[in-house]
């Protein structure tokens, strides 16, 4: 079989080269790092009497996972998780461009009060299909209304379901749809709850089931809101119950958003 072109092109160039050329490689992925970990949100981040913490940890140097949370213009406060398939260069990319196509939605809207964790959605579903950009996301959408006390949100296609601590005890949250950018008639619905005076709730991307015992689906759809519960549904407790701060060679980035308030 005859060689391809690339292989030719590495073969004809000195060693020499083909070193700088990785290192090169090498010092853009560790500035794109370095420019990912600028634009994250703060963490800890306190709006009103909710906490916001986060934690983001790439496969390699970038990472496909985008975690957000801000005010809105009316004041309620917006947060999200999006997971985008792959990894990697590209997978970050559309990761930050994400980012920028949620916060210039709000912006762009007349009228911010009518604005739902669904339609995000469908304006971000929308968008990401008109790029053509063979890359989709998975979602968690949640908008918070402190004048009235009450989350609402919404899911794209995301696996773990979020995980609601109440009382010393861990349960998923409902929700179901289709993943954000994949097909033109997805469509998103909105759930509505009253948030306990105390609560935590925990979203993760789904590489947290690399960190998890190996066993099938069911299995870690068990075992995760039982390491919430362990944890007392704190940030800091889950990321030592699940070792996100001791994290080598991972095959998947991994991210967590925990919003809370009230916890001891």
């Amino acid at each position: 079989m005859p060689e391809s072109s690339s292989t030719l092109l590495k073969r004809s160039q000195p060693v020499g080269k083909q070193r700088n050329n990785l290192q090169l490689l090498q010092e853009d992925q560790q500035a794109g790092q370095i420019m990912q970990s600028m634009i994250r949100p703060q963490s800890p981040w306190v709006a009103n009497d909710f906490v916001f913490t986060s934690f983001a940890a790439p496969s390699l140097y970038l990472s496909g996972d985008a975690v957000d949370y801000f005010y809105l213009q009316d004041g309620r406060i917006a947060f999200y998780l999006g997971d985008v398939s792959g990894h990697g260069t590209a997978a970050a990319l559309v990761g930050i461009l994400l980012q920028s196509m949620v916060r210039q939605t709000f912006l762009n809207e007349p009228d911010i009060s009518a604005v739902t964790p669904s339609y995000v959605l469908q304006r971000l579903n929308t968008a990401l299909l008109s790029y053509n950009l063979t890359k989709h996301v998975t979602m968690v959408f949640g908008i918070i209304d402190p004048l009235v006390n009450e989350l609402t949100w919404s899911i794209a296609g995301h696996l773990p379901l979020p995980v609601l601590y109440v009382d010393g005890k861990a349960q998923y949250l409902e929700g179901k749809g289709q993943p954000v950018g994949l097909f033109a008639e997805a469509s998103f619905n909105n759930a509505t709850m009253s948030l306990p005076q105390q609560f935590s709730l925990t979203v993760f991307s789904d590489g947290v089931f690399e960190v998890l015992p190996k066993a099938d689906l069911s299995v870690h759809e068990i075992v995760l809101p039982q390491c919430v519960q362990d944890a007392g549904g704190k940030h800091e407790s889950l990321v030592k119950i699940l070792g996100l701060d001791n994290l080598v060679d991972m095959p998947d980035d991994i991210a967590m958003l925990v919003l809370s308030r009230n916890l001891a």
